[in-house]
């Protein structure tokens, strides 16, 4: 992993001026300098700042922070006990290099199913970033970042496949749930298949009535992240045939799991 100071600063929030004042007055950060001059940080260097800032946050002291050394500033940092392959994964990802992973995909898609690339790829990756994150070895930045592009080549990849005749369909998250990319990876996945149709991710319930009061729906789509409890699924599905009894209503996603799909 190759960061400028103003990536390691955005990536961390931590300022540059500091990040230049801890190499330079403390040592504790070992970048080396590329063939046009510039310093890059490493993935050791990351860790360690986030080990600072961690310790930083808890009301530690700079200089006794500074005092423990990189070694055991590595030591305490955010673990990545993943594959060599995730590793490298996740380094793109906390560079920013989407451009990478995009080629990747859109090579894996010359020899396998976009089925497979959603199952196989994306969302073993969209799970290691989740994680990265819960374990503090990414920042939330970091995380949002690579949802935001995810989102748009899901979205782009849908694009590519032609629609068969029949019902309109509406895909959306379960209001209230802000995590669309289930919701996105299932719409893509029915897409591939040829029975796409309309995707809103995130809606509230007044937003939802209003857009099934304009469209032709005959089957409502929608993906659970956030668990969901059976009356919560009971009561969203007896509210929805109130008004739309003829609706059909699909309920799907991690979140609805414990309360069995629908």
């Amino acid at each position: 992993m190759r960061l400028t100071a103003k990536k390691l600063s955005e990536l961390t929030s931590v300022p540059a001026a500091n990040i230049r004042k801890w190499r330079e007055r403390y040592s504790i950060l070992n970048p080396q300098r590329g063939e046009n001059g510039y310093l890059y940080y490493t993935s050791e260097d990351y860790r360690v700042v986030l080990s600072i800032n961690k310790l930083l946050a808890q009301g530690n002291k700079l200089a006794g922070i500074m005092h423990l050394g990189r070694a055991k500033l590595l030591e305490i940092a955010p673990q990545a006990n993943h594959t060599s392959d995730e590793t490298h994964f996740l380094e793109r990802v906390i560079e920013g290099n989407f451009s990478s992973i995009s080629h990747e995909y859109d090579e894996y898609l010359q020899t396998h199913s976009a089925e497979s690339l959603v199952q196989k790829k994306i969302h073993p990756h969209t799970i290691l970033v989740g994680r990265a994150w819960e374990s503090g070895y990414i920042t939330v930045a970091t995380e949002h970042a690579f949802s935001r592009w995810v989102m748009g080549y899901l979205s782009q990849l849908a694009l590519r496949f032609t629609r068969k005749k029949g019902g309109d369909r509406l895909f959306i998250a379960f209001p209230g749930d802000q995590h669309e990319l289930g919701a996105m990876m299932h719409y893509v996945l029915m897409a591939s298949q040829g029975l796409g149709g309309k995707f809103c991710g995130a809606l509230p319930f007044d937003r939802l009535f209003e857009e099934l009061s304009h469209g032709d729906y005959e089957e409502l789509h929608v993906s659970a992240t956030i668990p969901k409890s059976r009356e919560e699924i009971d009561k969203f599905v007896v509210s929805v045939h109130k008004k739309y009894p003829h609706l059909k209503i699909k309920i799907g996603g991690t979140g609805a799991k414990t309360a069995g799909s629908r």
